[in-house]
């Protein structure tokens, strides 16, 4: 296949829901798209939409489809080419905060099914922003990832976060951070929701303990929920309690706290005095 300059990065897409996911909401980077003889069906309503971007839908059996995966495949795959993630500015935070969109930041995360996790409750809860930090993003274009998330990842914007610590700092004014880590934390009151006067949230998932140059711009560190004198639940079992906690959390009002304070003050400043 001839190197895409536009989007460099090859990802080979498997399974059904992977599959359909893509051309629903990414079709321009399909490639080729490959179904064995009984899943053509399930692809056959989405037939003339390929052909307008010429892209045929190939009946391959599951031998072939497992060859192109390098993984078992027994009904669809697709070959698929990705941009590389955009790397995520403060000015990105400014806009987020007006929209009240809740971000989560995957951090020091190894494992596909970790982040694939992270992905479907993200969809789940209509969450779409996922940044990725310097020893997460590697996952990006990992098949496995792409494949254990059944087509959630089509549904999240994936950015790139550098130089985390940083980030955070000239972000801290802006929004509200709340950490989880598998180490030492607070326990979680999955009852409370987190109180943010005029910021939005930023949920960081941390596959390890909070590094040293995090900790002090986490407004909030909770470790994964569960008895302390228990085995820690892995992150693929904490991120979707964590997600869904967060996404329960009210959104800032229009009228809400900050805009009751001016209000408050605007009463009780004098009048200025009359020429």
């Amino acid at each position: 296949m001839s190197t895409d300059e536009a989007n460099p990065n090859r990802l080979v897409l498997r399974g059904i829901d992977a599959v359909i996911a893509c051309i629903l909401e990414h079709p321009k980077a399909l490639r080729e798209v490959h179904a064995s003889v009984a899943f053509v069906a399930a692809l056959s309503p989405h037939v003339i939409a390929l052909e307008a971007i010429g892209v045929k839908l190939r009946t391959s059996s599951p031998d072939d489809m497992s060859y192109l995966c390098e993984e078992s495949c027994h009904d669809a795959c697709a070959v698929t080419m990705r941009p590389e993630p955009g790397h995520v500015r403060v000015s990105d935070f400014s806009e987020w905060r007006e929209k009240h969109e809740t971000i989560v930041i995957a951090d020091h995360i190894s494992r596909p099914a970790d982040l694939a996790a992270i992905a479907r409750t993200m969809s789940a809860f209509g969450i779409h922003r996922l940044l990725l930090s310097s020893g997460t993003e590697k996952l990006a274009f990992n098949p496995e990832v792409w494949s254990l998330a059944r087509g959630a990842m089509e549904h999240v914007r994936l950015m790139r976060a550098a130089a985390l610590g940083g980030l955070l700092k000239l972000v801290e004014d802006k929004c509200c951070i709340v950490g989880f880590t598998p180490g030492v934390g607070r326990k979680v009151d999955l009852g409370t929701p987190v109180r943010v006067p005029g910021r939005h949230l930023a949920l960081l998932l941390s596959g390890t303990e909070i590094h040293g140059d995090l900790q002090p711009r986490l407004d909030h560190v909770f470790r994964y929920p569960g008895l302390v004198s228990r085995p820690s639940l892995a992150l693929a079992e904490a991120a979707p309690i964590a997600i869904a906690w967060i996404a329960s959390t009210p959104q800032p009002r229009a009228d809400g706290f900050l805009a009751r304070k001016r209000a408050r003050h605007l009463k009780s400043d004098p009048p200025p005095p009359s020429a």
